[in-house]
């Protein structure tokens, strides 16, 4: 997998259900919004009954997607974290996940997909996993 598939792999909504992405894009988007708000911009695109958006709603703070606060009769929702943040938490669910279910098996597989990696792109990953390594030596000597 190249960086551009890598890229196109890690969006919410390769990992929500349609209707999820499409509420979650919404929010992200606009911000905090009542279902209403979220319905009607749905509408031009998704004729969807309210009660339809207000139940995938209901279960998204369920799942801890979006937080909810009451303001009077209307529950107000906004996202819990930004869209980066959900990819990067399902990622590392997924992997622990790997990781639980088959152990030494899956970090040797893990190992060996990273061998085939570009080196430039393995160092944009270490950077994103927080374990930069420091400048590699061209030969010349540096001052600490």
């Amino acid at each position: 997998m190249n960086d551009e598939q890598a890229q196109a792999a890690a969006t919410p909504a390769r990992l929500l259900g349609e209707l999820e992405a499409a509420i979650m894009r919404v929010i992200w988007q606009h911000g905090e919004q009542r279902v209403r708000d979220v319905w009607l911009r749905l509408q031009p695109e998704r004729p969807l009954a309210y009660t339809t958006v207000m139940t995938v709603m209901r279960r998204l703070a369920e799942k801890g997607l979006l937080l909810v606060r009451k303001e009077g009769p209307a529950y107000h929702y906004r996202a819990a974290m930004p869209p980066q943040e959900f990819v990067t938490r399902r990622a590392e669910a997924a992997v622990q996940q790997v990781l639980s279910d088959f152990g030494d098996v899956a970090l040797a597989a893990f190992v060996r997909a990273l061998d085939e990696v570009d080196p430039a792109r393995l160092d944009r990953l270490r950077q994103m996993a927080g374990l930069e390594r420091p400048p590699r030596e061209t030969g010349e000597e540096h001052a600490s």
